[in-house]
């Protein structure tokens, strides 16, 4: 498969990233940052805050709904998280960052299982099998510094983020009831590697789940263009996940029997037909879970007396 050379290798338990990386600030990377010709990626990592977030409690949910979406990264506003494929010194891929992130062990990356999220220690998957797993190409010796510990040596080259040019995301909808008002959350992220098997067929490998709120520090870091026709407007990729940016099609809504819509639509018109569906239903909830008020109740109660549509009509316009 055709990829762009990229010049380097990513040393894993080293803290260093040789050649061409990026600061998560989208800025030049300081000379203070640089030893012999090596960035020390770890230590802008460590700096990045989280952005302030507003904290929903349990209780004030009066409805919520589980919602996953594919977010195809080289359509529409989706391309800000794809481009560039090859990393420069001011700006990663969102699946690049991802990939420094978990083997730096900043973050976790969690199995992906059919049809449930579990983020617990059990599940929690070792930078070691997911390289093997994914067949990247790695060289591993031991840190002299560690005797205990590895160093992974990884061309930069061999990191897929251009194979990677899918990515599942779950959401969580529900019903605030302090301020009356439908609310949309990213709770994860699943980048997939799309590759063609033995026998030329393209397949989807999701690789695994990284919870939204342990990236938001890092993403709250990287800016993207928030209008691929003007270079000027930018925003974090928090706030790209936050305001809803991005474009996803609608794969599965939470359900008693966890079927994707792929279990019960068989053709693309109806699968097509059932995103549709479930899109206006999740859209709509915003005005229909809320009991009538006591004047909705009074203009209903009219017109089983008899009143008729035409009465009441006549009675709003009076008023």
């Amino acid at each position: 498969m055709y990829r762009k050379k990229i010049k380097g290798i990513l040393l894993i338990g080293s803290f260093l990233l040789l050649g061409k990386t990026t600061d998560l600030n989208a800025q030049s990377i300081p000379a203070s940052a640089k030893e012999n010709g090596a960035y020390q990626i770890a230590t802008t990592l460590a700096k990045a805050n989280a952005p302030a977030v507003e904290q929903i409690r349990g209780e004030d949910m009066l409805w919520m709904r589980e919602v996953y979406r594919m977010l195809d990264l080289k359509a529409g506003q989706n391309g800000a998280l794809y481009y560039p494929v090859e990393p420069s010194e001011e700006q990663m891929n969102l699946f690049s960052i991802i990939f420094t992130l978990v083997a730096k062990d900043k973050i976790t990356a969690y199995e992906y299982l059919d049809g449930r999220e579990l983020f617990t220690p059990e599940y929690a998957i070792k930078f070691k099998d997911l390289l093997k797993r994914f067949e990247i190409p790695y060289k591993e010796k031991t840190d002299p510094q560690k005797p205990n510990a590895s160093i992974f040596e990884i061309n930069a080259i061999d990191i897929p983020s251009e194979e990677v040019s899918l990515f599942y995301v779950k959401e969580i909808w529900f019903l605030d009831q302090r301020n009356s008002s439908m609310k949309v959350r990213t709770l994860a992220l699943c980048p997939v590697l799309i590759r063609e098997d033995e026998t030329g067929e393209t397949r989807r490998h999701p690789m695994f789940w990284i919870p939204f709120e342990s990236l938001k520090p890092y993403l709250a870091q990287m800016a993207v263009a928030a209008d691929d026709k003007n270079s000027a407007s930018r925003l974090s990729v928090y706030d790209f996940f936050n305001q809803r940016r991005y474009e996803g099609e609608i794969y599965k809504v939470s359900n008693l029997k966890n079927q994707t819509i792929w279990d019960y639509c068989k053709t693309p018109e109806a699968i097509k037909s059932e995103q549709k569906r479930l899109e206006n239903e999740l859209n709509a909830m915003g005005t229909t879970l809320w009991e009538p008020s006591q004047k909705e109740e009074r203009e209903k109660a009219e017109l089983q007396k008899g009143g008729g549509t035409r009465n009441l009509t006549n009675k709003k316009r009076n008023n």
